[in-house]
């Protein structure tokens, strides 16, 4: 398709599937991927293509390497939600020996990654075209990190707020393995609902199982969720 405009910058690629539409917009310094006009899932720097440019996906960044250095050589992880694949590409730079898994349900936003994002195609990337609810459900294997980012136009889709996905989570993070949450601090009545049903769950475990930290992302409006595991 030929260029157009964009309310935030220039668009070079749109397309629609059966959740909607899909921009593909750049401005001078950035390249970034939107669901429907204004809700931004992920920003790809050109002078700085191996940074990650919003903060939460530092947090993120942050906590699994930690979690690498401190608790276990991670070999495994799990990506629930893929954006334009920036997490995947930089843990891929940084544990080049890990296996990443990445589950998106939108075949369309695997593509735009893929084409316009540099997600690398590598083996120890594979991205896998499914609901991730169901994903869950029947893994087969266990998981040493699974970062889960489940985002649509409203929020936090309703179904992966539910104590029934959590404990799915659970059964597929491996022993003192690391599940990071993103969440929503919007102020809105049914973004706090949704924060609050995972943060209700998670903080009902009991203490000797589990470690809880959250950490505010007061740019983005998101709390990261740091579920670490304590299995004997």
């Amino acid at each position: 398709m030929s260029n157009h405009t964009h309310p935030l910058g220039e668009l070079i690629h749109q397309q629609y599937d059966e959740f909607g539409r899909l921009d593909v917009v750049e401005t001078a310094t950035a390249r970034s991927l939107y669901f429907g006009t204004e809700v931004e899932q992920c920003r790809f720097i050109f002078d700085a293509s191996m940074r990650l440019p919003l903060e939460y996906q530092q947090v993120m960044e942050a906590q699994t390497l930690a979690h690498h250095q401190q608790n276990m050589p991670i070999q495994r992880i799990l990506m629930l939600g893929m954006g334009g694949g920036s997490m995947a590409r930089q843990l891929n730079t940084l544990l080049p020996n890990a296996s990443i898994h990445i589950v998106e349900r939108r075949q369309a936003v695997i593509d735009i990654a893929y084409d316009y994002f540099e997600l690398p195609d590598v083996p120890e990337i594979e991205a896998i075209q499914e609901d991730a609810l169901l994903f869950v459900q029947n893994a087969l294997s266990r998981y040493d990190v699974i970062i889960v980012d489940l985002f649509d136009e409203a929020g936090i889709p309703k179904p992966f707020t539910q104590p029934s996905f959590q404990r799915d989570l659970e059964k597929n993070v491996s022993k003192n393995g690391l599940i990071l949450f993103n969440l929503w601090a919007n102020q809105a009545p049914e973004a706090q609902a949704q924060t609050q049903h995972v943060l209700d769950y998670w903080q009902s475990q009991s203490p000797d199982n589990i470690l809880l930290n959250t950490y505010p992302i007061l740019s983005t409006e998101n709390i990261i969720l740091s579920i670490q595991q304590h299995k004997f």
